[in-house]
């Protein structure tokens, strides 16, 4: 069922997938992106083909340590090394967007090298850690990802989303969805645990996914990063609500009233009932609701904001000659949706499969005709984020073609080699003897 987390990774795992190698296809095509664009796009289809990779593994990790624990040699420890170091790809990859989208904040081509520099060299020490048996440790700063994108974006977004100046004034609007949308992506999920936050609810402290592999100190520097986000999260959305005041709401405006809402009705749900997030459990009504909106963002929204971005601000080509093919991919994940929310709506209401094939038709017809209207209202939509600003927001570095494909490239090799080191991991029972037998206590499956 789709409120069993399982049936949301995997279907939001194909749609992660989907998007980010679609968004590879169209970006390499399209000829009228400035230089941190087109690295943007670049960086958001290997963000999400490795978030996607890894949802799966873990899914499957998951289901694998819930029907038969933690044993020794198991297949278990591929799926959880392909989630860990993926995930570091993720990871660093959304502090590499951070630094260049939508603003650059890299003024110089020194400054691009000691940052990306410093970055790559994060990116190995994670890696040696792994090689050399850590595990899970403080070194490799798990939280840093969070407090780097909440503290840039959340920046971006405050300076530009109150800039109030009449020449950029549509590019300030802008430039200040994309960092709201980004950090949505980002942090969503978290977001509905506010009140959890706020109260010192138990629920609150149990949103990370990797359970009790990991130990108190690596938790706590999880969890100050998950407060930090929550903390820019109600500021943005007092902000928002302040610009509704003013008249001048934006999507992003209904998207945080509504989630932080949503995460306020909850609280008294989750805490009279623990339920894991991120496993499946018992259908309780905890259960269903954790099911309902934080693993549904986690798993579903994300890629479903991520191709908004995409699509409202033309990373990729949409010229005559590619639109038919654009419209064809986005059919695709509309169904693959559709199919989801219906299996959600089967969960709650039981139904016969005769009435539930016809409710599919019906849906994957409304959302195919609703594609179309959305489609073209995206792309015709303003995707101008430099007009009117001082031309000093926006520094420029000669990037030739070459290095884009060069880098492409580079991120697959990176992406199979990282799968080569979970799988020697497996055949060498590391993290069975590191995360296991050293700290003396078993992995539980929650749920």
């Amino acid at each position: 069922m789709a409120t069993d987390p399982s049936s949301l990774r995997l279907i939001g795992a194909i749609l992660t997938i989907l998007i980010g190698c679609m968004t590879l296809f169209f970006t390499r095509r399209n000829d009228k992106l400035e230089w941190n664009e087109r690295l943007a796009a670049h960086l958001i289809s290997w963000i999400l083909i490795a978030k996607g990779i890894g949802n799966t593994a873990a899914d499957y990790t998951i289901r694998y340590l819930a029907e038969n624990g933690p044993v020794s040699q198991g297949v278990w420890q591929l799926g959880l090394g392909t989630s860990w170091m993926l995930d570091s790809i993720f990871g660093i990859g959304l502090m590499c967007l951070a630094l260049v989208f939508p603003l650059p904040l890299l003024r110089t081509e020194k400054h691009a090298k000691v940052a990306f520099g410093f970055l790559i060299g994060f990116l190995v020490l994670r890696v040696a850690a792994q090689l050399l048996g850590y595990g899970v440790t403080l070194i490799q700063l798990p939280g840093l990802p969070y407090v780097s994108s909440g503290l840039i974006w959340g920046s971006v977004y405050v300076k530009f989303r109150l800039m109030d100046e009449a020449r950029a004034e549509e590019s300030s609007r802008n430039i200040a969805n994309v960092a709201g949308m980004l950090l949505l992506f980002h942090a969503g999920h978290v977001w509905f645990m506010w009140p959890g936050m706020l109260l010192q609810a138990e629920y609150f402290y149990l949103i990370e996914m990797y359970g009790t592999i990991t130990s108190m100190s690596v938790d706590l520097l999880w969890q100050s990063a998950y407060t930090l986000l929550i903390a820019v999260g109600l500021f943005m959305c007092g902000v928002e609500v302040y610009q509704w005041t003013k008249g001048r709401a934006e999507i992003l405006t209904y998207i945080l009233v509504g989630y932080f809402s949503i995460g306020l009705v909850g609280y008294p749900i989750l805490t009279n009932e623990v339920a894991f997030w991120q496993e499946a459990g018992n259908q309780n009504l905890a259960t269903i609701w954790t099911g309902l909106t934080t693993s549904m963002h986690f798993n579903m929204m994300r890629p479903v904001v991520m191709m908004y971005v995409i699509l409202r601000y033309g990373l990729f080509d949409t010229s005559e000659e590619m639109k038919p093919k654009a419209k064809l991919m986005v059919i695709i994940l509309i169904v693959i949706a559709t199919s989801a929310l219906l299996e959600l709506v089967q969960a709650l209401v039981p139904m016969n499969e005769m009435f539930s094939a016809a409710a599919l038709g019906v849906l994957v017809a409304f959302g195919i005709g609703w594609e179309e209207r959305s489609f073209e209202r995206l792309l015709n939509a303003s995707k101008q984020m430099r007009k009117g600003l001082d031309a000093r927001w926006f520094p420029e570095f000669p990037i030739e073609r070459k290095f884009f494909f060069r880098f492409d490239r580079f991120m697959a090799i990176v992406l199979l080699f990282f799968i080569l080191i979970a799988f020697v991991q497996w055949q060498t029972n590391a993290w069975y003897d590191m995360l296991l037998l050293d700290r003396g206590s078993s992995w539980r499956a929650r749920g």
